[in-house]
């Protein structure tokens, strides 16, 4: 039997096999039903109102036949991805490990981001990471998780930094607390004692969260399914599968590693 690795074997079944459930459907009984389908798609260039059938692919313009066995069995699994429930992140989780947080606003708003997920977990669900799986196998590569380190700038107003400050007063009842005020002495227009700056990123962050995410989920979801599949093929046999979980940790490491040549030299 031939090898194959599981994001060979997805890609096959999702873009070959798959979509031969529902084509017959789609053409219909009549011959100008089908004349006008091969009209849309040479005006048009593709067809439109397609429903995905039962795997979540578009049927094929021409019936090929039924589809291979173990793409209905690759197909069922990743259904069954659907059915499990949602996945956990972990604490302290740090999808930018490239990147410098000096100020801890990277940090600050990954947590943000999280706990949103946590509260509203549709991005963690089953339901999710088999569309993932789907898709990347119709498209043939994995969430894009590229992202550009955003800049990092003071808090300003018409481009002039502002200075902030602790103060304390007190309430209706006579308790004191701490809030934050202006830093600025209007008086001397110089900053107050114990003044300080504040920082925000340049541009937010929670695609690009949103995105290494999806990259685990997926690598996950591979681990799953290779699991679930080994051995149980009738055409192939699975190749090892070996997630890479971090691939933007590679970026660290290439631009850590110049660094301690030079300084050995």
């Amino acid at each position: 039997m031939r090898k194959i690795g599981i994001q060979e074997l997805l890609a096959w079944a999702f873009t070959q096999e798959l979509p031969k459930i529902g084509a017959a459907e789609a053409i219909g009984p009549g011959y100008s039903q089908a004349w006008s389908m091969m009209s849309e798609v040479a005006t048009l260039g593709t067809l439109v109102d397609r429903s995905p059938n039962a795997f979540g692919v578009i049927p094929d313009f021409i019936y090929g036949g039924d589809p291979h066995p173990d793409a209905v069995m690759v197909g069922e699994a990743v259904h069954r991805l659907a059915d499990r429930g949602g996945y956990d992140i972990p604490e302290g989780w740090n999808p930018f490990p490239e990147w410098q947080d000096e100020h801890g606003l990277i940090a600050a708003e990954v947590r943000n981001v999280v706990e949103h997920i946590r509260a509203r977990p549709e991005q963690v669900s089953g339901r999710h990471v088999a569309q993932l799986v789907t898709t990347a196998a119709v498209l043939g590569r994995g969430p894009d998780w590229a992202a550009a380190e955003p800049m990092v700038q003071m808090v300003s107003v018409k481009g002039k930094p502002l200075w902030f400050v602790q103060a304390k007063a007190r309430d209706s009842l006579n308790r004191v607390y701490w809030f934050e005020d202006n830093g600025m002495d209007r008086k001397t227009h110089r900053p107050k004692p114990g003044a300080y700056r504040k920082y925000q990123l340049g541009a937010p962050l929670r695609g690009a969260i949103i995105d290494r995410l999806d990259w685990q989920l997926w690598q996950d979801a591979l681990v799953s399914l290779q699991n679930e599949l080994c051995g149980r093929l009738s055409a192939a046999d699975l190749l090892p599968f070996h997630p890479v979980r971090r691939p933007w940790a590679r970026q660290m490491n290439s631009a850590v590693f110049p660094q301690a040549v030079d300084a050995a030299e």
